[in-house]
């Protein structure tokens, strides 16, 4: 199997919840530093479009948002799993309802200030310009109120003793509530939220404790030789039957639904129900297959 290679920046909260995955599992993987602002050429040399961040690697095979990573890192170790206790559909609910903090508090940090650099606001405003950054601060107070909901709900969620939100063991749920949560220590107006908690400070300690796995650092540069000298990887399993109107092998697009991810241009390659799948050719990095969750992104043909 080939090394488990994962693109970030250590500051990059989704990348924390990816690290936490392979902590738990207790996985072995490369680490290649990104920028955290464009332009990044050795990731889109991968990607082919795609800028946010993880990515993760697996030779020619590129998984782009932490939901396509988790299923990977999920299929490649089962043990110990992302699903304790094989509740899949609640793990999921969890995980999708805990990360709304994460845009919550970056209105916070953008409208009070003192978090973000300006490099970093203007690559952020690049990636959605049809948002008025100016007027965060209007709704700070309405956003740090939603904030305080979602840590009650979380604080309730552990005040019968449980060590992690559904149970004895940490799931993918923990992971997804951890990282937006564990970043509101940024700002003092988002921390003093954290200060009266009980349970939700010594669940983060939980988390935290986790670790990342064994990290060992790469060069980018060597990260897509490494997709040049392999191939993509066959299907496992049956592929997804397409709705008329669609067909593997057609040329297409992938459409986030989230604006700013970048558009990603392939061919259409069988794939599970819940993964998106597009062949394409890099000049430095040859043949890959780029691999993206269903959910949030949308394929739409081009010929």
């Amino acid at each position: 199997m080939h090394e488990i290679i994962l693109h970030h920046y250590e500051l990059s909260p989704y990348a924390e919840k990816v690290r936490l995955a392979l902590g738990l599992k207790g996985l072995a993987w490369r680490s290649v530093q990104i920028p955290i602002v464009m332009p990044k050429p050795d990731l889109i040399e991968l990607t082919g479009g795609y800028r946010r961040t993880p990515v993760m690697q697996l030779g020619a095979d590129i998984y782009c948002d932490t939901k396509a990573c988790m299923r990977l890192l999920q299929r490649l170790q089962p043990e110990p799993s992302l699903f304790p206790g094989g509740d899949e559909a609640t793990v999921w609910g969890l995980s999708r309802w805990a990360e709304t903090s994460f845009m919550m508090a970056v209105t916070v940090f953008l409208g009070a200030g003192g978090v973000f650099n300006e490099k970093f606001i203007e690559d952020r405003k690049k990636m959605a310009p049809q948002v008025d950054f100016s007027k965060a601060g209007m709704v700070v107070p309405a956003k740090l109120l939603q904030l305080r909901a979602n840590l009650d709900q979380l604080e309730r969620q552990l005040a019968d003793g449980r060590a992690f939100l559904l149970g004895d063991a940490p799931s993918l749920a923990d992971l997804s509530a951890y990282h937006p949560h564990r970043f509101l220590t940024a700002h003092p107006a988002t921390q003093t939220l954290l200060d009266p908690l009980k349970h939700v400070p010594a669940w983060m300690d939980r988390v935290a404790a986790i670790g990342h796995g064994e990290r060992s650092e790469l060069e980018a540069k060597d990260a897509i030789a490494i997709a040049r000298d392999a191939s993509p990887a066959p299907i496992e399993g049956e592929a997804a039957p397409l709705p008329d109107g669609l067909a593997y092998g057609d040329a297409v697009v992938v459409l986030p639904e989230e604006t700013g991810s970048g558009v990603v241009a392939g061919q259409l390659v069988p794939s599970p129900v819940h993964e998106i799948a597009i062949r394409r050719r890099s000049e430095r990095a040859g043949e890959l297959v780029i691999h993206f969750p269903r959910e949030d992104y949308m394929t739409v043909r081009t010929g």
